[in-house]
């Protein structure tokens, strides 16, 4: 088999309630809630449901909330922290948090950079 026709590998491990896929040199971190949904076993292999993609479930959750929000969600699980402690270490309210994650409010300029400073991300990526 050439190797561009090879499929890449995807690993997954889990921490608590977060389960962390690796596929193409890229880690998602995705609530165990939302994977559940997605499990693959033999029967539904045998059966006609198609199958879902990573890129659909990620879709999914760009429409639902916003790519934004999506990432800032990401960025709190990867650092394992409650809304509560993550708020905290922004100096935002839970209330504001979880409104910015579920795409009910914009991140802004001030609290992009502030995600910036503690976290080492680039403020661009959580403006929409």
């Amino acid at each position: 088999m050439s190797a561009h026709t090879k499929k890449h590998p995807i690993s997954a491990h889990s921490q608590g309630e977060t389960l962390y896929i690796s596929h193409q040199h890229k880690t998602y971190a995705i609530p165990k809630a939302v994977a559940d949904r997605y499990v693959v076993n033999e029967k539904s292999k045998q059966s006609k449901t198609p199958v879902p993609t990573i890129k659909n479930l990620f879709d999914k959750l760009e429409n639902q909330y916003t790519k934004a929000g999506v990432l800032l969600r990401g960025l709190r699980l990867r650092e394992n922290l409650s809304q509560v402690e993550f708020s905290k270490k922004i100096a935002v309210t839970q209330a504001n948090l979880s409104s910015m994650e579920n795409g009910r409010r914009p991140i802004g300029k001030i609290i992009a950079k502030r995600i910036e400073k503690v976290f080492g991300t680039n403020y661009r990526y959580f403006l929409e």
